[in-house]
């Protein structure tokens, strides 16, 4: 299950607060540059 997402953080208009999450299908691209970016930290570890 591959998103990209970007978090806002969200006041309503009686004050509470949270976060609302845009998300959308991740690219091909994206998904390999992260699990590239995943093997390399493993590596580190």
């Amino acid at each position: 299950y591959w998103v990209f997402a970007t978090i806002y953080p969200f006041e309503s208009c009686d004050g509470s607060k949270g976060y609302l999450s845009c998300r959308r299908r991740a690219s091909e691209a994206e998904i390999k540059a992260a699990q590239e970016l995943y093997a390399k930290w493993k590596l580190e570890e």
